[in-house]
């Protein structure tokens, strides 16, 4: 069933280990891994590189291995807000890929980061071939969905301390010990906030002894304080 196509490209380097953990490959057969891995190929980049610019062409899925994306939006006057820290696992333009639109956002690579790309023919090829990949497809996009209507939500109901609390509670194994790092401006553009009002908000936090701000990042204190600020609809905002 998964013989060789003649579109298949170079499957040099590829990991079979790696690419059944990567999310629209999950539960895939050892067959069918091996099979698909011949549609993949790599691309290394570096801290900061712009993979994927907003309005281009988007004819390519890509898929995290290793590092963090940066997915965001800007705004015709240049404001920037992140819709999704993509980390190892995840996917990005995969809604071009299926509308054949152009890429509705920007991506950089805020590490340097290993991806896994795959060209939109080829995808649909595996397509037709493999319902699990299908399903996966299927849930990845509806995974992304939910994800966007909570952001929305978010940002039209909760107060700024909210959001930046959540945002920790999320990402806040990265704060404390992985090197990975947000900057308050990175932060505002996540919450919809301006860097002044993420910075008076930690330091609310840090009154209320959820958290230690340092120079060389956040230091979480008290997680069940952090969540309650989270979820308090008398979140303090100045």
């Amino acid at each position: 069933m998964f013989g060789l196509l003649p579109t298949a490209v170079n499957e040099m380097g590829i990991d079979t280990e790696l690419l059944k953990n990567l999310s629209y490959f999950e539960g895939c057969s050892p067959a069918e891994l091996q099979w698909i891995k011949q549609y993949l190929s790599k691309k290394e980049v570096n801290k900061g590189q712009i993979v994927v610019r907003q309005g281009d062409p988007c004819d390519t899925l890509s898929l995290v291995v290793s590092g963090v994306v940066k997915v965001y939006k800007t705004s015709a006057d240049g404001k920037q807000q992140i819709l999704h820290i993509a980390q190892k696992g995840e996917t990005f333009g995969d809604i071009g890929i299926f509308d054949g639109g152009p890429a509705p956002a920007s991506m950089v690579a805020i590490t340097s980061a290993l991806l896994y790309q795959i060209k939109k023919n080829d995808l649909q090829a595996i397509l037709r071939k493999s319902p699990t990949v299908v399903m996966n497809a299927l849930r990845v996009l509806a995974a992304r969905v939910r994800r966007d209507s909570r952001l929305v939500e978010e940002l039209s109901f909760d107060q700024v301390s909210n959001r930046v609390a959540r945002l920790l509670l999320k990402y806040m194994e990265w704060e404390t010990g992985s090197g990975i790092r947000l900057t308050q401006q990175d932060m505002a553009n996540m919450v919809g906030a301006s860097r002044e009002m993420v910075n008076k908000s930690l330091k609310y936090m840090e009154d209320r002894k959820a958290l230690r701000t340092a120079r060389k990042g956040i230091e979480i204190i008290d997680r069940k304080i952090l969540g309650e600020i989270a979820e308090s609809p008398a979140a303090h905002d100045t």
